[in-house]
């Protein structure tokens, strides 16, 4: 259910204020502030979410949720795809034009499996480690689920979705979790802004759908999420082993994540390229135009084009 009021907000930089502000973060936007699960009547739940210290509650007559933040002013809220959505509002985008995005996940909507870490970095950082090709091979390689040592030309179309982009649907190539669902796999990822990463995984009879929600504490510290939904009886089955896999797979993010920072801290600076940081720089360019558009009153347009990109993966 989406409360859609926001009260007492304190007027903000106008002519000159836009969605990313100061601290790099953007606003006007829904965050994932916890699975839904976590909220119970009589035991409010507290986050912080872009520097906001906010305070969650089930009402016990209804069993809705709303929000307050620190100042006791309302947050607008939503349920959705059993997550608990905060609308992070700015002075030119005060309240949500719709809900939160929509997964139309498998099994009802219901969340199968959650797993969470606190990477050290800005949602920009935690970002780039979503897009970048060679983070999968190189951080998370393992026996388990894949191997640097299986590198595999690729080409990977993509076309342009809301505030974000995503790639069309194809056959994955090297990643033996695949094989768990057996059949024959078809696989499309769609990125959008501020931070989450929707990987659909189909097959004739089921569907997995993954998604990795960023939810920034403040402009150095970033919650991740794995969240998962299925209709699969297998991945019911090994369910209570997940967190062997799930726990290290977030930590390695954990730890390189806390690597760059060291190498910032020096003033390193890195450098994008084509083919394989083109993710990142459409992610820069979407994040430029939401904040020019909103500053200057117009409709967001999508700066992303339909494009193949070629790396080695």
């Amino acid at each position: 259910m989406l409360n859609t009021v926001i009260a007492g907000k304190q007027p903000m930089r106008d002519e000159a204020f836009v969605s990313v502000v100061d601290d790099g973060l953007l606003r006007g936007v829904w965050y994932v502030a916890s699975p839904a699960s976590r909220l119970r009547r009589h035991k409010p739940l507290n986050a912080r979410i872009c520097g906001n210290a906010l305070t969650f509650h089930r009402h016990a007559a209804d069993g809705t949720a709303s929000a307050v933040d620190e100042a006791g002013h309302p947050v607008t809220v939503c349920e959705q795809d059993g997550l608990l959505w905060a609308f992070m509002g700015d002075a030119i985008t005060p309240e949500p034009a719709g809900p939160p995005p929509a997964f139309d996940g498998p099994g009802r909507g219901r969340v199968r499996f959650v797993e969470e870490a606190l990477l050290p970095c800005h949602i920009d950082d935690a970002a780039y480690g979503l897009l970048d090709p060679a983070h999968g091979p190189y951080v998370h390689a393992s026996p388990i689920w894949r191997s640097s040592k299986t590198l595999k030309d690729k080409a990977k179309d993509y076309v342009p979705s809301e505030l974000g982009f995503t790639m069309v649907p194809h056959a994955p190539v090297n990643s033996r979790l695949y094989n768990i669902i057996g059949g024959s796999i078809r696989v499309t990822i769609a990125f959008r802004l501020p931070g989450l990463r929707v990987e659909r995984i189909w097959n004739e009879k089921h569907t997995v759908l993954g998604v990795t929600a960023l939810t920034p504490i403040d402009a150095g510290q970033t919650i991740i999420r794995q969240i998962f939904y299925w209709d699969t009886p297998i991945l019911s089955a090994i369910r209570p082993f997940a967190r062997l896999v799930t726990r290290p797979f977030l930590q390695q993010d954990v730890h390189i994540m806390a690597l760059r920072q060291k190498g910032l801290a020096f003033g390193a600076k890195g450098m994008l390229i084509r083919d394989a940081d083109q993710l990142f720089i459409w992610y820069q360019r979407i994040k430029k135009e939401i904040g020019e558009a909103r500053a200057e009153r117009r409709d967001f347009v999508n700066p992303v084009k339909p494009a193949t990109l070629r790396w080695r993966t």
